[in-house]
C-alpha cells in the first residue's frame, strides 16, 4: 500500500488535504501504546485529540481505501 496505493493521486490528495499521516514500520518504530497490530499494514483514523475512530486491517485498492478514507470527512 505504502508503494502501490498512498502515492497514487486521488489517495495522496486527500490525505494532504484532510489527515496527517504517519507511518510507523514494525520492525524499527516504537508502535504507541494502545495501537497494536493485527497485520501488515493496519491504519488507524485519530481525531485531533488522539481519539481513534476506527481501524483498518490489511491493504486494498486505491479506489477501496479512498472511498474508505472519505467516510470521516467532514466538509
Amino acid at each position: 500500500m505504502e508503494q502501490d496505493v498512498l502515492p497514487q493521486k486521488d489517495v495522496a490528495d486527500l490525505l494532504k488535504k484532510h489527515y496527517v499521516l504517519v507511518v510507523l514500520d514494525i520492525d524499527d518504530d516504537m508502535i504507541p501504546e494502545g495501537f497494536g497490530y493485527f497485520a501488515v499494514p493496519t491504519f488507524y483514523v485519530v481525531d485531533s485529540t488522539g481519539k481513534k475512530i476506527d481501524r483498518a486491517v490489511g491493504g486494498v485498492d486505491a479506489k477501496e481505501f479512498l472511498q474508505y478514507l472519505k467516510q470521516f470527512v467532514k466538509e
